[in-house]
């Protein structure tokens, strides 16, 4: 997935979901604080919540037959708050991409798979899956170069504009921002 495009193809034709990502991705900040992942969720049908997890685990998607949408995200409460925030985005791309939504009686989505020593190799698809949606929903379409130009490469600025770690961004200018622009 390079772009929201990519992401809208393989979600439902649902527009108050893609109107939720597009505004996400197109105001990642507001007021000079990054745009709060736990009330994009909310929007999309679920309930956040920060609770105790082993370590290792930073948070999982599972079932929740009084959210809206019916799947709670949780995060563990012991991580940073950018880790937190990445979780909730990842969550929400296993939801969107990987979520069987037409069969109530589906095997129970609780992923989190922290406590193997392996993943399957579908397992690792549908990980790196999550965490190109992530990326791509933060900054994708052009999003991360705006910043980058905004705040003339201040990587620490950048950080805050999108509420992520310095290794988050770091990875996200190999893959968005051309090698002369850094």
């Amino acid at each position: 997935m390079k772009n929201l495009r990519d992401i809208f193809r393989r979600l439902p034709l649902d527009g108050t979901v893609r109107d939720a990502l597009r505004s996400f991705n197109l105001h990642p900040a507001v007021d000079g604080k990054a745009r709060s992942v736990k009330a994009l969720a909310e929007k999309l049908g679920f309930f956040v919540e920060q609770v105790e997890m082993p370590e290792g685990t930073t948070g999982r998607l599972v079932k929740d037959a009084f959210s809206p949408n019916g799947y709670c995200i949780e995060v563990n409460r012991r991580h940073s708050v950018q880790a937190r925030r990445w979780a909730v985005l990842h969550e929400i791309g296993h939801f969107l991409l990987h979520a069987d939504h037409n069969d109530p009686f589906a095997a129970d989505m609780a992923f989190d798979a922290s406590g193997f020593e392996f993943y399957l190799e579908e397992d690792l698809v549908k990980e790196r899956e999550a965490n190109e949606f992530a990326e791509v929903l933060l900054f994708g379409d052009g999003a991360l170069e705006a910043a980058y130009g905004f705040y003339c490469g201040n990587l620490e600025r950048i950080c805050h504009h999108f509420g992520v770690s310095e290794r988050v961004l770091r990875i996200a200018l190999r893959k968005y921002i051309r090698s002369g622009m850094r």
